[in-house]
């Protein structure tokens, strides 16, 4: 399969070539299935420096999508003036003959680009001052005033603080850009309707700090002011991950959308008809936990009915271990669903899957959902296996000289995952040397991390293992360190069983770090739209459960209102939720796995912070 798409890539790309006449970059239209990694691959070039030159483009662009690609005939050092077309950051370059180029050399390349910036003289409110008189030394309007300080509503009402920095003059300045500089060194994103500043730091996980320092010629960022197509610089490319996702899913509802939908959960309703409340959810987790799911679609559901979608929602109770589910699938009424949400037992979501047309999403965590087959499934929970990949990855690429500690035992889960730990360290050019440690006679004595620890270096200790006492025993080891002996303890996990009764505080005092499906951002105007909306609605707050409903149901029926099928929206980009990020990759033959994972750590005030 592969030599045939090369095949059909040498083809395309010589029937461009021979049309273009020298072109340094064709176009090259996508086939079904190709990656930018695959085409990258295909062309002797790196995935990031294909994804600079098309950085509207995700890693997964749908078929058909044209890109473009540098000219395989250009050799290396050819001299050539580029040019680029619009903000779309189509590139169109052509390589002149020695005439041409010798006629144009002077002239200003077209990726090169003048614009126009607006900073601001400033002044500092000094006693006694007043509007009127500062207008006057400046020479300008109050209106003027007001138009450069919105912060400073008080200027309204003629009223000055000491001390106020107020923005007094405007001054235009005319500075070049390069953008294919620009594209080169940095992961960038051109601005879209409706984006913010905040959406933007929050989804690439940079600060605001950050977007003002790395654009300098975009002042209005202060004031959270953006403008559509502005080619923004997000981080520099040394820091990007090759394997994280940095397409940003952009929310789009098509006029007239109508979405059928039907959610399967085990109410088991005719179970509790003669038990009271308390007898249905007292020490009930599955009660607790289906009721919460559903409360929390139930806001979904209406947020994006005030948005102007019709949904038409049917709810059906899959009793206990799903044994209606076989009459539900029976009657006949899925049979325009546009997509189904449950069941809740694995076992019985390829029987669902069978018996539908539309995609049916799997709600929750299941130890079994990696033997998951039908291309129908889509699994909103990311399987256990890339949690570790996902910590290696950013270990490797955070790396700067520190002693590195695995601690393990030895099951067999635990071995896998310390193989898969060393071997992504050790693509690392600087790191040799790794040091495991298991219990011996049940224990890991505090000297053997200690003997190999270093007062000079940092020291990462990374656990494997989820065994209780193995982490219990081992954080032990790390509590109450000399002072000169620098700790971060990094987990792959942080399992209820093995976490659940070590102080918070301990973990602050070795800043502890470990990979999540969620983070909540607690500033974020989503976290706190819905909190109101679930205090106000049921008078209390919500619980991960309710919060996981509302993601996952949200998510999937703004996709769907794009009129979009369900599964080229997730070859568009990543999405953020409340509490969730959603990363889906869909197997050649299989089901869809969401990847959205966080590293997350604590802070010494308690509080978590999003590393990646």
């Amino acid at each position: 399969m592969k030599k045939l798409q090369f095949l059909l890539l040498v083809c395309i790309l010589t029937f461009t070539v021979s049309c273009g006449q020298q072109k340094r970059y064709v176009s090259y239209k996508v086939q079904e299935g190709e990656t930018m990694r695959d085409i990258a691959d295909r062309l002797d070039m790196s995935t990031k420096d294909l994804l600079r030159l098309n950085p509207d483009v995700g890693r997964r662009p749908d078929a058909n999508t044209v890109i473009v690609i540098p000219n395989p005939k250009l050799k290396k050092g050819t001299s050539s003036s580029t040019t680029s077309s619009t903000e779309n950051d189509t590139v169109t370059s052509e390589t002149k003959d020695d005439e041409t180029s010798s006629e144009n050399e002077n002239q200003t390349e077209d990726t090169v680009f003048q614009q126009t910036i607006v900073e601001y003289e400033t002044h500092e409110v000094q006693k006694g001052e007043t509007v009127y008189r500062i207008t006057k030394q400046y020479g300008i309007t109050k209106d003027d005033l007001i138009r450069y300080n919105p912060e400073y509503t008080n200027i309204q009402s003629n009223n000055l603080s000491i001390g106020q920095i107020l923005k007094v003059k405007e001054i235009k300045k005319t500075i070049i850009v390069d953008k294919e500089d620009i594209l080169k060194n940095f992961l960038t994103h051109t601005v879209k309707s409706k984006e913010t500043v905040y959406s933007l730091t929050r989804f690439y996980n940079v600060s605001k700090d950050d977007l003002i320092r790395l654009n300098p010629e975009y002042p209005g960022i202060v004031d959270n002011n953006l403008s559509i197509g502005q080619l923004l610089k997000i981080k520099p490319i040394e820091q990007v991950n090759e394997s994280e996702n940095y397409t940003f899913y952009k929310d789009s509802i098509s006029q007239g959308t109508s979405i059928n939908l039907a959610i399967l959960l085990p109410f088991k309703a005719d179970e509790y008809t003669e038990k009271s409340s308390k007898e249905i959810f007292e020490g009930n987790q599955l009660a607790n936990m289906v009721t919460d799911f559903y409360l929390g679609a139930e806001i979904a559901i209406d947020s994006l009915k005030q948005q102007g979608i019709y949904i038409n929602a049917s709810i059906f109770d899959t009793g206990n271990r799903g044994n209606n589910i076989s009459d539900i699938l029976n009657s006949n009424q899925l049979d325009y669903t546009d997509v189904v949400i449950g069941p809740f037992y694995s076992d019985k979501a390829e029987d669902v899957a069978r018996g539908v047309d539309a995609p049916v999403i799997f709600p929750h965590y299941s130890s079994k959902q990696d033997k998951f087959s039908s291309s129908k499934l889509v699994k909103t929970s990311p399987e256990k296996s890339k949690y570790t990949e996902y910590l290696a990855t950013y270990l490797k690429d955070s790396y700067k000289d520190q002693e590195i500690f695995v601690v393990g035992d030895d099951e067999a889960n635990t071995k896998n995952q310390i193989s898969a730990i060393i071997s992504e360290l050790k693509k690392h050019d600087s790191i040799s040397t790794i040091h495991v440690l298991k219990p011996e006679k049940g224990y890991i004595k505090r000297e053997r991390f200690t003997s190999k620890m270093s007062t000079k270096r940092h020291n990462w200790v990374i656990f494997a293992s989820d065994n209780n006492v193995v982490v219990a025993d081992a954080l032990n080891s790390m509590i109450g360190l000399p002072d000169d002996v620098k700790v971060q303890v990094f987990a792959i996990d942080k399992t209820e069983e093995a976490y659940s009764r070590i102080d918070n505080n301990k973990l602050a005092d070795i800043d502890f770090t470990y990979v999540s499906n969620t983070f909540t951002d607690e500033d974020a105007s989503e976290t706190k739209a819905f909190n109101k909306k679930y205090l106000d609605r049921n008078n209390t707050i919500p619980s991960d459960y309710a919060i996981k409903g509302f993601d996952i149901t949200y998510d999937v029926l703004m996709r769907l209102a794009s009129g979009d099928d369900l599964s080229s929206t997730f070859k568009k980009g990543v999405s953020l939720r409340v509490e969730n990020k959603f990363d889906y990759r869909k197997k050649m033959f299989g089901s869809t796995s969401n990847e959205g994972l966080f590293i997350v750590k604590y802070n010494r005030d308690l509080s978590l912070s999003r590393l990646r």
